[in-house]
């Protein structure tokens, strides 16, 4: 049975043994942090991965149009005239489960007189629905109209990188040139966060001028020798369909390119499959990693008990003379072992979120604190108190009175 005194020599023997005990307590410190720290690193990079799918629309399938050298160009433009309009039109008809559609082709800026270097500017000649369709939200002004393509407006909506760098985020309502045409900007979008290596960027919008596609192709001449589109994207009913919609897109708008791959079609939950499965396996290895330093952790605490044991043996035969049973020796030393381990299990836990905001701070990562980690992590060290300390316990518990008082 466990006593209040039991406690109370455990915490005599810890201040009388400082370095000793702060020793125990480093293991697992280390141990406990770093399991907590990775893990909330971990659960902040898959956090990061939804939010960049759920920018390109979480339930939205895209084609893009992939970059085929000149050289190639010759060989299959008499099968395949790229991406096109007349694509969604065919599609539409012939895939169930599509529903809205939109489509963007993008260039470099050319002549223009905007305060701003040219070079890291986008012209994006866009179908008015892509500001819904690819959640473009406009936070100045108003977005892209059907009316403005219809009636071929010369209207602009800057990206919000692109507005604040060359008018201090003062552009609503300027006129600028591009090409040899004036337009006057009618909205700035609110930025967009980075897809990382997803196929399609969400932050290509925070550096771009969007225009109505009719009035680029007119008056800006954006249009390609080979492809008429850089990207076509349908909404379909929920995150689940855009990979059953993927495979049935796929054979239907090969046959109408003669044959030739020229596309590559984004599903959303396939890529967030991807990512998941790539995490899950960097979360295994993490754990790992950190179950190794509970381990070391747990096996410095026991060697610090066995030696503690040796240098009290004394006053273990002495107790064990004047009636106290195997049981109460035992339950003293693993008390004293889970002692070290809840309060550095509890420390570590501390340490494991420092660490984790201060590399999310220092590297721009995005960090969140996994409560199941904590949780699962704290209860580890506990438990390895509680294993690495038995076989000390037991060994106090079977010292030999007579002999311990000799020692002594």
């Amino acid at each position: 049975m466990i006593k209040k005194s039991h406690f109370r020599r455990s915490l005599v023997q810890f201040r009388t043994h400082p370095l000793r005990t702060a020793l125990a307590l480093l293991g697992m410190v280390l141990g406990v942090s770093s399991v907590v720290g990775m893990v909330s690193i971990g659960e902040g990079a898959q956090r990061e991965i939804i939010a960049s799918i759920e920018a390109l629309g979480g339930d939205v399938v895209h084609i893009k149009a992939k970059d085929i050298p000149d050289e190639r160009i010759t060989e299959i433009v008499n099968d395949s005239r790229g991406l096109n309009r007349n694509d969604i039109l065919a599609l539409q008809a012939t895939v169930p489960g599509l529903g809205e559609s939109t489509y963007a082709r993008w260039t470099n800026l050319g002549v223009s007189d905007l305060p701003t270097a040219t070079y890291n500017v986008k012209i994006v000649a866009a179908e008015p629905r892509l500001f819904e369709i690819h959640k473009l939200k406009v936070v100045q002004g108003r977005a892209l109209q059907q009316l403005d393509q219809q009636f071929q407006r010369k209207v602009v909506v800057l990206g919000s990188e692109l507005a604040a760098r060359a008018y201090a985020g003062n552009a609503l309502g300027k006129r600028i040139r591009l090409g040899y045409a004036y337009f006057e900007v009618v909205g700035v979008l609110a930025a967009k966060k980075s897809g990382g290596d997803l196929p399609l960027d969400p932050e290509l919008y925070n550096r771009s001028v969007i225009v109505p596609y009719n009035t680029a192709i007119e008056e800006i001449a954006v249009a390609d020798a080979y492809k008429e589109l850089d990207v076509i994207s349908f909404r379909v009913e929920s995150l689940g369909q855009t990979l059953i919609a993927k495979r049935a897109i796929g054979p239907v708008l090969k046959a109408l390119h003669g044959g030739v791959t020229d596309f590559e079609i984004i599903a959303p939950e396939e890529i967030l499959e991807k990512k998941r499965s790539t995490q899950a396996i960097l979360n295994v290895v993490l754990i790992s990693i950190a179950a190794i330093s509970l381990i070391v952790g747990g096996i410095g605490v026991m060697n610090i008990m066995l030696a503690n044991i040796m240098e009290r043996i004394s006053e273990i035969g002495l107790r064990r003379a004047v009636g106290a049973s195997r049981r109460e020796i035992r339950n003293q030393f693993l008390i004293e072992s889970v002692i070290i381990c809840f309060v550095g299990g509890a420390i570590g836990v501390v340490f494991g979120f420092v660490i984790s905001f201060l590399v999310g701070w220092g590297f721009d990562l995005q960090v969140a604190f996994a409560w199941e980690a904590m949780v699962v992590s704290f209860g580890l060290s506990v438990a390895v108190g509680v294993v690495f300390g038995s076989w000390p316990a037991i060994r106090a518990s079977q010292v030999n009175p007579v002999e311990a008082l000799q020692h002594g």
